[in-house]
């Protein structure tokens, strides 16, 4: 309180304070997102559905309306992953599933683990794909379509609750799961910390990953640390791909309150993560084949366009899958917009100029040829 400043009599009059709008502490990450620090809690615990097409589908399934969430969120986060981008991973998904139970040379082997030395965490010929962000619940069901559209295809059990993926990270519950495939919170650290947690695992028990983040993420140092480099060597027990859109096609979101841009300011990319023993003696040719023949027999005229694939960051690069510069942080980006509207308000004046400039010069051409006329008539 300023010196000589009298306080108000709460008697008399209420406090000004108290009449404010109260706004919910948020920070701000590197790229410029906000994440929100309220929590909410729910009350009902998650179901299980089966079903007669060999895929069981756990979500979380209660009365809860959406946005009631045991864990932080951030409104802008809740975007859902189309269904196409699904569809452009089902190979290699198709290729990692195809591949259990056999070694290098092909061969079957009594160990079908891909999940580590404890074993395959699915039941007997049954795998189990883990996304641990929960939206709407939405997701499983789009990722399950892809399995029905493309039979016969293996058995497999989607892992999707809404329950807290951090603190289950730290209380050592994650669910057991075969396969990462989620789209991170791209608000605050979310991309950090689920990219460190995907390459961990896949080194430690070779569990495969795919993660549908911005495609700003590949300059990043935390990418080039954690993914590029790890902490023993280059990329050591890890094949990494990247998995683009139809560049005329990017990538467009929902979001369930039917509110925001469908279509992101960047373009998304899938960062999939395999281990050695996965894609085999062959290097990663074998699944770029993979992928290459299952989009080469789909319908052309599919919406969409065909979607990429390349194998290093400098093909990503070439593709035009990512600009090789470095992103700017929020406040340069903020500096830069800003020039652009002032440089594109200079063109409009000017052609505005112009444009009176040009209908003065016609005035007077005219005004010029009636004289003409009125001489020539006497």
């Amino acid at each position: 309180m300023i010196a000589g400043e009298t306080r108000p009599n709460p008697a008399n009059k209420r406090n000004k304070k108290d009449k404010r709008k109260r706004r919910r502490p948020s920070g701000r990450d590197d790229d410029g997102g906000v994440e929100s620090r309220s929590t909410t809690s729910i009350e009902n615990c998650p179901t299980v559905a089966n079903d007669d097409m060999g895929t069981t589908i756990i979500r979380s399934n209660g009365r809860v309306r959406f946005g009631d969430f045991p864990y932080p969120t951030d409104y802008n986060d809740h975007f859902e992953t189309p269904a196409r981008a699904y569809e452009d991973i089902f190979p290699l998904l198709e290729y990692i599933l195809a591949g259990w139970g056999k070694d290098d040379a092909g061969k079957i082997t009594t160990d079908t683990t891909i999940a580590g030395p404890q074993g395959r965490h699915g039941c007997e010929n049954e795998a189990i794909i883990y996304d641990p962000y929960y939206c709407a619940g939405r997701a499983a069901s789009l990722l399950d379509d892809v399995f029905r559209r493309n039979e016969p295809h293996p058995r497999i059990r989607i892992q999707h609750e809404k329950r807290d993926f951090y603190r289950d990270i730290e209380q050592n519950t994650v669910p057991r799961y075969d396969i990462l495939v989620t789209n991170p919170p791209y608000s605050g650290n979310h991309k950090e910390r689920c990219l460190d947690f995907a390459v961990g695992q896949l080194r430690r028990y070779a569990r495969p990953f795919f993660l549908l983040m911005p495609n700003y993420v590949a300059m990043k140092e935390y990418f080039r640390r954690t993914v590029l480099e790890g902490s023993t060597g280059p990329k050591k027990g890890l094949h990494t791909f990247y998995i683009a859109p139809s560049p005329d096609n990017p990538y467009e979101y929902d979001h369930p309150d039917g509110t925001g841009h469908q279509v992101p300011p960047f373009n998304s990319v899938w960062f999939c993560g395999l281990a050695c023993k996965v894609v085999g003696t062959a290097q990663n040719k074998s699944v770029i084949d993979a992928f290459i023949r299952f989009h080469s027999t789909r319908d052309p005229s599919r919406r969409g366009g065909k979607p990429r694939i390349v194998s290093s960051l400098q093909e990503l690069i070439n593709v035009g899958g990512v600009s090789g510069e470095r992103r700017k942080n929020p406040r340069q980006r903020r500096r830069m917009r800003m020039q652009q509207a002032a440089s594109l308000g200079s063109h409009r004046d000017a052609a505005a100029v112009g444009k009176s400039v040009e209908v003065n010069a016609g005035n007077t051409l005219g005004t010029r040829l009636t004289n003409k006329k009125k001489k020539i008539g006497k």
